[in-house]
């Protein structure tokens, strides 16, 4: 799951909240409270539906384990798809509560594989890797220029079944956690420190984060939490916005293997960490509608597999070689009108 740009894009849905609201009286002259987004980002958010697609790469699987054999391959095509839904729940001037729900899943399609149909990239094959989730973001403004962000997400990830979810609901569950506490020095600087407990790197783990969002004038900014992201924005006009950056992206599953040499483990347990190096762009198409694009490089830093979900027993380390990605996106932002009633 994309951690971080879940975050960014959740800040920037709060920020575009609180413009939007039509102004009384009493809220013309109320304090302005800050908030983690600056002038430039683009808009917020609402409803996103994404594919992304890798070209073939070759893949070799190194055995940890005695009764398990190296193994390698090529994989033909690996395709990514994602669905995610983001509303407020809760809006006061100083308080903003946004509640999200996702789906996304992925899937390989391997070829000459050696030794023939290889336990792991024959049960991969067609099957759908996926996830759903659904968080809350809670952000409270202290005063005009400090704040506090707090994030809690759980997923279930895997190639689970609805019945799998009926009974063994818990096996999937993967809790995410983040704490940022900020502060806004101007309209266009934003620095914060925190930290995050999740999959960014592949096996639950916490690190640092550091908040920079700085617009430096009509045309160039930066928006980063490090060092999960960071990108280079381009404001071309108010309709068209230009990204370059890196972002780390990392995922755990639990399988259920029932042929082969690895149903002798059951319940497996598959953890990956990925770096992207891309260029993005966003444009609008009308009004509420927006569409992006984005490509790249991806390398995979780390992909293993683990007995079971939460070991430390590696029994695979697969070595995927880097690959060029695309990745296209349909989105809905507030509409235009609703921007300019809040001026």
């Amino acid at each position: 799951m994309k951690l971080t740009t879940l975050l960014l894009g959740a800040a920037a849905i709060l920020c575009t909240i609180v413009q939007a609201q039509a102004q009384s009286p009493e809220t013309e002259i109320m304090e302005e409270y800050a908030s983690p987004s600056v002038v430039g980002m683009g808009k917020g958010k609402g409803i996103v539906i994404g594919y992304e697609r890798l070209p073939s790469f070759d893949i070799k699987s190194d055995s940890k384990h005695p009764r398990l054999e190296d193994g390698q391959g090529r994989v033909r095509r690996h395709n990514k798809f994602d669905v995610k839904i983001n509303a407020p729940v809760l809006n006061r001037p100083q308080t903003k509560v946004i509640f999200g729900i996702d789906y996304k899943f992925e899937e390989f399609n391997f070829e000459d594989v050696t030794p023939a149909a290889y336990d792991l990239y024959q049960y991969l094959e067609d099957r759908n890797l996926q996830s759903v989730g659904a968080q809350a973001v809670y952000l409270h403004s202290i005063d005009s220029r400090r704040f506090y962000l707090v994030r809690l997400r759980g997923e279930l990830n895997g190639d689970f079944t609805k019945d799998d979810i009926n009974s063994d609901l818990i096996d999937y569950f993967k809790p995410t956690i983040d704490l940022m506490y900020g502060w806004k020095k101007s309209p266009n600087y934003v620095i914060g420190v925190g930290l995050q407990l999740g999959y960014t790197f592949g096996r639950e783990s916490i690190y640092p984060a550091i908040i920079y969002n700085h617009t430096y004038n009509n045309n160039w900014g930066v928006e980063a939490i490090f060092p999960a992201n960071a990108r280079l924005r381009y404001n071309v006009n108010e309709k068209t916005l230009l990204f370059a950056g890196y972002r780390l992206e990392g995922a755990s599953y639990n399988l259920y293997v029932d042929e082969g040499s690895l149903s002798e483990f059951g319940e497996i347990e598959l953890s990956r960490t990925d770096v992207k190096g891309l260029l993005r762009l966003e444009r609008e198409i009308y009004d509420f509608l927006w569409f992006g694009v984005e490509g790249g490089f991806r390398q995979y830093y780390r992909n293993r597999v683990f007995d079971e979900a939460g070991s430390r027993n590696e029994i695979l380390d697969n070595d995927l070689f880097g690959a060029g990605f695309v990745k296209v996106e349909l989105f809905v932002v507030p509409p235009r009108r609703l921007m300019e009633k809040s001026k």
